[in-house]
């Protein structure tokens, strides 16, 4: 199994690894110099961000498996895993390299509606993963309730969305010839909003759970969809500025391009405190085992 191989602080090192070798390919830029490193750092961070949602999947399907008398935990799960698979291809269809096989491609409109299609999945696995893991929560009937505070941060998240749907012109495929692109786009970013929601509720049930590993999962996986909610409201007010005024924000986009690139990491994070809980146990029981069958000293 990879759950017994991988733990937290392996994922918590690709991270810190892929953080510490970015910037090193992108200090020319932060301290003033020329940048002659773009395809370097793109092809850099694709290939962590196919690895951490490549551990994701992994990690995700063998949580599912471990469900077999729990079915909505159980589809939670694989929808999990789903939504890591869609992001691998995601991340792969932007490399430049597919020009060479289809010319045009990258650069092009039809690949705007392919990305937009792969996002509107992703969020739909993701949706659907954090309903079926909330409602899994609810059938046992732990106690756990929606707290007042859950319910006001839950109203920002939909004032955002709707100022975001309010400004979608500016949105980048409010210009697409496809109508499918711009309708698919406001429709991606409603179902990321739904699974903000939705993570909002989870985190406060981590809350009350107190600690352990599932409590840390939970946040995670709240981290995970808030982090990218809130990515995408900070680009959808930056594309509404001007190029002169954007080149103020240098510093700001580089932190945003690097917390874009932490968010496939922290879904892997989710998935590795997770199976960490299977493992101890796992663990706990062989020794109590092996406890009842030392033998009695005379």
């Amino acid at each position: 199994m990879i759950a017994e191989r991988v733990s937290s602080k392996i994922v918590l090192l690709g991270l810190a690894l892929q953080a510490v070798i970015w910037l090193g390919l992108h200090l020319p830029a932060l301290v003033g110099g020329t940048h002659h490193q773009q395809d370097s750092e793109l092809y850099f961070f694709t290939a962590t961000s196919v690895a951490a949602y490549a551990l994701a999947l992994l990690l995700n399907l063998e949580i599912a498996m471990e469900y077999r008398d729990n079915t909505w935990m159980r589809w939670a799960w694989f929808f999990l895993a789903a939504n890591a698979a869609i992001s691998i291809l995601r991340e792969l269809s932007g490399l430049a390299l597919i020009n060479w096989i289809w010319p045009g491609y990258v650069d092009g409109p039809l690949w705007g509606l392919h990305f937009q299609i792969m996002i509107t999945l992703a969020n739909s696995f993701l949706v659907l993963g954090l309903l079926g893991m909330w409602w899994a929560y609810e059938q046992v009937r732990l106690g756990f309730r929606i707290r007042r505070r859950d319910y006001m941060e839950m109203a920002v998240i939909l004032v955002l969305t709707l100022a975001l749907l309010f400004l979608r012109g500016g949105m980048s495929e409010g210009a697409s010839p496809y109508i499918a692109s711009r309708l698919l786009q406001p429709l991606g970013l409603i179902l990321l909003s739904v699974a903000a929601a939705v993570s909002v509720v989870l985190y406060g049930m981590a809350v009350q759970m107190g600690g352990g590993k599932l409590a840390v999962a939970l946040r995670c996986l709240t981290l995970y969809t808030l982090l990218r909610a809130t990515l995408v409201l900070v680009e959808a007010l930056f594309s509404l500025t001007t190029p002169q005024r954007r080149q103020t924000h240098d510093l700001i986009m580089t932190l945003d391009l690097l917390l874009w690139r932490t968010v496939p990491w922290i879904l892997a994070l989710a998935a590795s405190y997770r199976v960490e809980l299977t493992v101890h146990a796992k663990s706990e029981l062989a020794r109590q085992r092996a406890a009842r069958n030392s033998p009695i000293p005379a």
